[in-house]
């Protein structure tokens, strides 16, 4: 699945060599740019051509996605 997918904000992948997920930030096209956010809260810059070198399957949103959000209530989020 290498390059089968394009970087959508808010999407969540699993880097499959790697067994990670993360969530798309930031796609910048000017400059050609993905920015990542893995669950552990590590931000990642990738450019295009190393986003397309990953071997990537599209997943559902973790369970736990809220990990690296810091000051937030279960409020915040819409449900109790």
């Amino acid at each position: 699945m290498i390059g089968e997918f394009d970087p959508i904000e808010g999407n969540w992948y699993c880097r499959l060599d790697k067994e990670e997920d993360f969530m798309v930030v930031d796609v910048n096209e000017k400059v050609g740019t993905v920015d990542i956010q893995y669950l552990d809260g590590d931000i990642e810059e990738l450019d295009t051509e190393e986003w397309n070198e990953m071997d990537l399957e599209e997943i559902e949103v973790p369970a736990d996605w809220s990990g690296p959000l810091d000051g937030l209530e279960p409020g915040d989020f819409g449900y109790e």
